[in-house]
This record gives structure tokens, sequence and C-alpha cells, in this order.
């Protein structure tokens, strides 16, 4: 009897090791069309991260042309945020304490 149950084991371990194998190799193909599909749009992305310290350089100087000209306001959405920080930061420590 324990023979049999020892080669029984074997068997379904060869079994399960096949199954695990056709797996991968569908698991491949699969992958590689996936990125066959995806690559315009991986394409795409990159040539957005291309354009990253453009769009940095510009933010800056559309920031600094907004706050010579309208210095008020700057002021005021800055109190604003801060307002804002302090009553998420006290939302937080009361949240942590229970």
């Amino acid at each position: 009897m324990n023979k049999a149950w020892h080669h029984q084991r074997e068997l379904r371990k060869q079994q399960l090791l096949k199954e695990i194998q056709q797996q991968r190799q569908s698991l491949s193909a699969c992958c590689q069309q996936w990125l066959d599909i995806t690559q315009p749009y991986d394409k795409g992305w990159q040539t957005l991260l291309a354009f990253k310290p453009y769009v940095a350089i510009g933010a800056g100087i559309t920031l600094f042309y907004g706050l010579c000209r309208h210095p008020q306001k700057c002021y005021r959405w800055s109190r604003r945020m801060i307002t804002i920080l302090g009553v998420i930061k006290t939302i937080r420590n009361m949240l942590n304490r229970y």
C-alpha cells in the first residue's frame, strides 16, 4: 500500500508540473500579446515624459507671472491652503487618538 501511495503521489506531482509548465507557456504567449497591444500607449507615455522638464519650467514661469500680476490672490490662496492643512492635521490627530 505504501508503494502504491508513493507511486500515485509521484504521478500527481508529474501531472502538476506539466500543468505548471503549460500555464507558464500560456502566460508567456499572453504576455507577448499584451506587450504588442500596449506598445503604442507606452510610446505615447514616453513621449509625454520627454516633455516633463519643459512643463515644469513653463509651470514655474506661469506661476511667477501670476504672482507678479496678482499678489493679493496668491496671498489669499496661501492662507487658505495653510488653514486647510491645519484642519487636516487636526482631524488626523483626532483620528489617531481613537
